[in-house]
């Protein structure tokens, strides 16, 4: 089962990414799920549980945009539509989950060394710290 959540959820980073090659290029799928691992470990039990069952929710494609497939096996186009069916659903509960997976899984991706070098966040880092203000 881990395995399959593993492989899921670098699936929808790199869906998300999918204009930018530098998250398929330069980040493994190994480097991802420890850093999501350490963010998923930072909840309750019970979070952590529900997060799991969330993501195995988004990751069987359902008709009409493929037939019972994980999302990890799927296409671009299809992984495209069906994370947008989440992402703009008329339910609220299915927006709320997914945004939910999506922000555990975009701070993951932000935490690993080479993002932080990537995203130029030590230096913003840095910058914000010499104009803070002391009293």
């Amino acid at each position: 089962m881990e395995t399959f959540i593993k492989r899921n959820v670098y699936t929808i980073l790199i869906t998300l990414f999918d204009d930018d090659s530098y998250w398929i290029t330069n980040i493994s799928i190994d480097e991802f799920w420890k850093e999501f691992k350490k963010t998923l470990e930072t909840f309750p039990k019970i979070n952590r549980f529900l997060f799991k069952l969330f993501i195995l929710l988004l990751s069987i494609i359902l008709p009409p945009y493929s037939f019972f497939i994980p999302l990890y096996k799927a296409n671009l186009p299809v992984r495209q539509k069906w994370i947008g069916s989440w992402e703009h659903s008329k339910w609220l509960w299915k927006k709320s989950l997914f945004l939910g997976i999506r922000i555990l899984i975009l701070g993951s991706a932000f935490q690993i060394p080479k993002t932080m070098i990537y995203t130029n966040y030590n230096e913003v880092l840095s910058e914000r710290a010499k104009n803070l203000c002391t009293m």
